[in-house]
């Protein structure tokens, strides 16, 4: 009787050792989906940042040539 205690403890012990080790694997999935989220943003920033700069020159150039050639004309 005695040892088929000691048995169950152990094994409840075994099963709260999975729970925590399960939960620590959810803990560890959703920071690394929270972290891959951000790498993607940072990415997409990298991206159309400079993209939104080479508009915005393109289009400052094409406003001062279409005034150049209003004024020349």
């Amino acid at each position: 009787m005695v040892e088929n205690k000691e048995e169950q403890a152990t094994m409840e012990r075994m099963h709260a050792d999975v729970r925590r080790i399960y939960a620590e694997i959810s803990r560890m999935q959703a920071e690394r989906d929270k972290l891959k989220s951000e790498s993607m943003k940072i990415t997409c920033e990298t991206f159309w940042y400079p993209m939104g700069v080479a508009m915005a020159v393109v289009a400052t150039i094409a406003s001062i040539t279409g005034v150049a050639i209003k004024l020349l004309m």
